[in-house]
């Protein structure tokens, strides 16, 4: 049983879909969704033909949530939470059917809740930058595994982008929050402009910052450069045309968009925080020290400017994209629940 509250539609319900859709096709595994209604996620794991059992989900610790949870669960389930509202739910849950839980860990940030984590029978925490973090809370580190957001490449790699003559765009996928860095975007945006105005910029995400940002975008006189286009269902449309992908977060966990513009081709400039370097291990982009818009601006102007850079990236990232494919997340994640299931307190 997979729970997931699914109320946003960011990396994390991606991998959800992708890796639930994925167990499903595997007829040893007998898997079921919990999510909140009329979610998107709900909607997508529905059309993928994944068994789904939503409920109305209000706040995030909803106890119609609980209850839901207590009449699906059946003896000899194992329960795999992914995000912190559904991890509180499943443990206090699971404790009284006396069934395993497994919960993802997709931040850096400090555990607040180190004994739920604790209970947990295995975290899969999906970069080593993770993993540090949670053995830091003190887990203990034999249940800690690391296993990789995945990418669709079937999906994917036919979608490539083809070299056109149009003018070079940078696309960056990011929540409008604080600690994505998109306010360095915009300095480095301003510099570019300078030598190269007929480079224009996409930011494809929603969040609390988009005022304080279009703020400054207008500020430094990028109405014309910049372009917010808020919530996007489908990033990778966009995301495949870019001639640049830029992720110029100050923390990341591992960056899926990332993976995405590497097996479509794109370059890729992140920056050298957490698990970002993890990311772009086998190649297919470029490392800038966060809150350095110099050094993002000339990272970027150094792939423009250079056809064969250009090209050596974007080979470089179709391959690299291979070590993330969606066998590996799979293959990694079943390999946790059996370890599980082979405990004889889990039988």
């Amino acid at each position: 049983m997979h729970v997931a509250s699914g109320r946003e539609w960011r990396g994390g319900q991606r991998q959800v879909l992708l890796l639930a859709r994925a167990l499903a096709a595997n007829p040893a595994v007998d898997v079921l969704v919990v999510t909140g209604r009329k979610t998107l996620l709900a909607e997508r794991l529905t059309a993928a033909g994944v068994r789904v059992s939503d409920v109305g989900w209000g706040p995030g610790l909803d106890p119609r949530v609980a209850a839901h949870l207590f009449r699906e669960l059946e003896p000899g389930s194992l329960v795999h939470a992914h995000d912190g509202h559904a991890h509180a739910l499943a443990d206090a849950v699971a404790r009284l059917r006396h069934v395993p839980v497994v919960v993802s860990r997709r931040d850096i940030p400090a555990i607040r809740h180190p004994r739920r984590y604790e209970r947990a029978a295995a975290i899969i925490a999906i970069s080593r930058a993770v993993r540090r973090a949670v053995l830091d809370s003190g887990v203990p580190e034999d249940r800690i595994h690391v296993v990789p957001d995945g990418v669709d490449l079937d999906a994917v790699l036919p979608a490539r982008a083809s070299t056109t003559d149009a003018p070079p765009h940078l696309v960056c996928m990011a929540a409008l929050k604080p600690v994505k860095g998109v306010d360095v975007l915009l300095e480095a945006a301003a510099l570019i402009k300078r030598r190269r105005p007929e480079v224009r910029w996409t930011v494809l995400g929603d969040g609390p910052e988009r005022g304080r940002l279009e703020a400054r975008r207008a500020t430094l006189g990028l109405a014309d450069t910049v372009t917010f286009a808020g919530f996007v269902a489908d990033p990778l449309t966009t995301l495949m045309g870019a001639t640049v992908a830029v992720q110029p977060s100050r923390r990341e966990a591992l960056g899926s968009s990332v993976l995405d513009a590497l097996a479509l081709g794109v370059p890729v400039v992140a920056s050298d925080v957490d698990g970002l370097p993890e990311a772009l291990a086998w190649g297919g982009g470029v490392l800038v020290p966060p809150e350095d818009p110099q050094a993002l601006a000339a990272a970027v102007e150094r792939i423009l400017a250079d056809p064969a850079l250009h090209a050596s990236l974007s080979t470089a990232g179709t391959s690299a994209a291979r070590h993330f494919g969606t066998d590996q997340l799979v293959a990694g994640t079943l390999d946790v629940y059996r370890s599980i299931m082979q405990q004889p307190s889990s039988r």
